[in-house]
């Protein structure tokens, strides 16, 4: 390096300048560089991705209701029954959650199916997803085996049924 300043006849603040910013050129490179093979591998990805689709047999129409079953089933209320209720012979069918016109998710609406008789109470217990009791409701039924129907059990308005919750009625 002496050679270079002796032979150049500069100062040694301008020697030491030309490496620093030969160094940052090569780091510009490098990251540059970084940044278009990750470019490229996107696009790349995204082209075999449409070849794929276009050369399979599964329509858009197929994707999306595929994803919508999941959303379902992951929204999916969790409806158990104690042992004494079911042995009476009631089954569900489909399961609702509604806002009422104070609360959010305080109206279950279930379709219950009666396979004997049945005259009675059956109450609605809601829990959060660490098995806390969050409400209560209860509806009057009386009705012939083979029945069916829809009903609603209407929660305070600061219960808030969770997905991730579960319902017990019994």
């Amino acid at each position: 390096m002496d050679m270079i300043k002796e032979t150049l006849q500069l100062k040694p603040s301008i020697i030491e300048y030309f490496p620093l910013k030969f160094a940052q050129a090569i780091h510009n490179y490098k990251t540059m560089n970084k940044a278009l093979t990750i470019r490229v591998l996107a696009v790349s990805i995204i082209f075999s991705s449409c070849d794929r689709l276009s050369n399979s047999t599964e329509t858009a129409g197929d994707m999306i209701k595929g994803i919508e079953t999941g959303v379902k089933k992951a929204r999916a209320i969790n409806i158990t029954y104690t042992k004494s209720l079911s042995t009476k012979g009631i089954t569900n069918g489909k399961v609702s959650l509604k806002n009422d016109k104070e609360g959010t998710d305080n109206l279950l609406s279930i379709y219950l199916i009666f396979s004997k008789r049945f005259k009675g109470k059956v109450s609605a217990k809601a829990y959060d997803n660490q098995g806390l009791e969050m409400g209560r409701s209860s509806v009057k039924i009386n009705v012939e085996g083979g029945d069916a129907g829809f009903y609603d059990f209407h929660f305070d308005k600061r219960t808030n049924i969770d997905r991730d919750g579960k319902v017990v009625l019994e």
